[in-house]
């Protein structure tokens, strides 16, 4: 039953149409392109939720992508209202053992490592590491750090 006949095909058509039981399982059915779409259309007519649903998403990821959209989003999340409150919910030790679950799960290690492996994200990182803001940066966090150690040793003499 590898060729389905044409008749039966219309018949099943019919039935969805109306609403009745298809003669044939619908994964065979569905092996005939004119009988799919016409399931499409009607299951939509029967179920326009769905369609519906569909057509929202579609609408609200294209506007989610708008510059200026974007844009609005930015500014909102770095009001320092927002930024405190992101804070302080990940400082509530719930939300920070769950965070620490997730990062300890070996496909998530390995993801990561995988990710910092790739030739293109350690070339931006040496990028980063090499401007001069950065660098100095780095200096005066490891002359801060000295003389910290340098004020413990003379401090235990």
């Amino acid at each position: 039953m590898n060729k389905l006949c044409e008749a039966e095909i219309r018949k099943n058509i019919v039935l969805v149409e109306i609403g009745g039981e298809l003669t044939l399982p619908l994964s065979v059915l569905n092996r005939n392109c004119e009988f799919r779409k016409k399931w499409e259309e009607t299951y939509d007519k029967w179920h326009p939720e769905d369609s519906q649903k569909a057509c929202i998403k579609a609408h609200r990821k294209a506007y989610n992508q708008r510059p200026e959209i974007k844009a609005q989003r930015k500014a909102h999340q770095q009001r320092p209202e927002i930024k405190a409150k992101q804070k302080a919910y990940q400082q509530r030790p719930e939300i920070k053992a769950q965070q620490k679950a997730y990062h300890q799960r070996p496909e998530i290690k390995a993801h990561r490592k995988a990710y910092q492996q790739r030739p293109e994200i350690k070339a931006k990182q040496k990028a980063y590491h090499q401007r001069p803001e950065i660098k100095a940066h780095q200096k005066a966090y490891k002359k801060a750090c000295y003389q910290k150690k340098k004020l413990k040793k003379a401090g235990k003499k």
